[in-house]
């Protein structure tokens, strides 16, 4: 397969001082262990600064004032990078947006959609995610996998193409949801097992009491909590859009039953996309680009399921969002507006490896064992 690259990568530029929202501002940057050797070797001034930038402790990371990173300037750039300095740079730093993902001698690499820029060129190309091949420079691997099975990982990328033309199926969204949930347990099983050909196994179309079948696909009763103690942490600048939506949410659903909320979040999501049809190409499309990116990387089986359960969790915040937004009269097609909350939720949620786990075990305390009787 050689190396191939989503399909709008030549289409990045970092957007530099001219950027919302700087990646150098709110973020923990690690320093890999060879950049800190680097710190350790440079001399003079500029060995000292560096040395002094470093945190405490066996993990380094750059220390932050204000919240911004020390090497970040006036202008909203990299001092390091200014002065011709990349060898300088955390490898962390060098890399992002860019998500590389080495197995074997394969290599497939997509973007973070917490960057603007990068979430809008996805907004763009919604209807058109895909992979294709890639001959330019060598990329860094974000992550390798040294174990390799060549049975097991060309069965995930059969099963992964599979699930993709499942969901641009014509069936309706949140079917697609539920029988895919079906599917992702029925195939760990079988890993678990060591049972049967998992690639063969198919994709059941079940037709669903329609009343059983939501947008929400975890019950408020759970979800609720997601948004209150894991997306609601307390740091929101004044100006941060997901700020304004945990304010909005709290002013529609915190006087209702975890079944009130249920009931009126499907009634508003099915309203609100009979009014705005494209917002279902959204959700398509960002179910099939975390689907892309988790499945490649996900080697071990009980993570195989457990980040498809987590993908559902990502999407269902992005579509919490629009309802709110939809709820509170807003313009459901500002492409500004839809940046900012793609980029708070994959902040907020996919790249906070604490919320992360805090998200996991939730689901597995109040979904799996608790709905579901399955026990991993």
């Amino acid at each position: 397969m050689g190396t191939k690259v989503i399909n709008f990568y030549n289409e990045f530029t970092c957007l530099a001082s001219e950027c919302p929202n700087t990646c150098c501002r709110g973020w923990r940057i690690s320093i890999d262990p060879k950049t800190a050797e680097s710190y350790r070797q440079e001399k003079g001034a500029e060995g000292l600064r560096l040395k002094a930038t470093m945190s405490f402790g066996k993990d380094k990371e750059i220390r932050r004032f204000f919240g911004r990173c020390a090497n970040e300037t006036k202008d909203g750039l990299c001092r390091l990078q200014k002065k011709g300095r990349e060898d300088l740079m955390p490898e962390v730093c060098r890399i992002y947006p860019r998500r590389g993902v080495k197995i074997g001698d394969d290599e497939e690499v997509t973007f973070e959609l917490s960057c603007p820029l990068t979430a809008k060129l996805f907004l763009e190309n919604v209807s058109d995610i895909r992979l294709i091949d890639y001959e330019g420079d060598d990329i860094i691997p974000v992550w390798t996998q040294d174990l390799f099975d060549e049975k097991y990982y060309h069965d995930i990328l059969k099963i992964r193409d599979k699930v993709t033309r499942y969901i641009r199926s014509d069936k309706p969204f949140p079917e697609i949801m539920n029988n895919l949930f079906r599917y992702f347990r029925k195939v760990h099983r079988a890993l678990l097992a060591r049972d049967g050909d998992i690639k063969a196994i198919p994709i059941e179309d079940i037709d669903e009491d329609p009343t059983k079948v939501r947008y929400n696909f975890y019950s408020f009763e759970m979800f609720d909590k997601i948004i209150m103690n894991d997306l609601n942490d307390g740091r929101f600048k004044i100006e941060d859009p997901l700020r304004e939506f945990i304010y909005d949410y709290n002013k529609i659903f915190a006087d209702m039953t975890a079944m009130q909320a249920d009931i009126y979040f499907q009634e508003k999501a099915v309203a609100m996309l009979e009014e705005y049809p494209s917002l279902d190409e959204k959700y398509r499309g960002y179910f099939i680009y975390i689907l892309l990116q988790s499945l490649y990387s996900s080697y071990e089986s009980v993570t195989f399921y457990k980040e498809f359960l987590l993908s559902l969790v990502y999407l269902t915040a992005l579509i919490t969002t629009d309802v709110v937004d939809y709820v509170n009269d807003k313009d459901m097609l500002n492409v500004d507006r839809q940046i900012k909350h793609l980029n708070g939720c994959e902040r907020r949620f996919r790249h906070n490896v604490g919320v992360k786990k805090s998200i996991s075990h939730r689901i597995d305390e109040e979904f799996t064992k608790k709905k579901e009787g399955f026990i991993f």
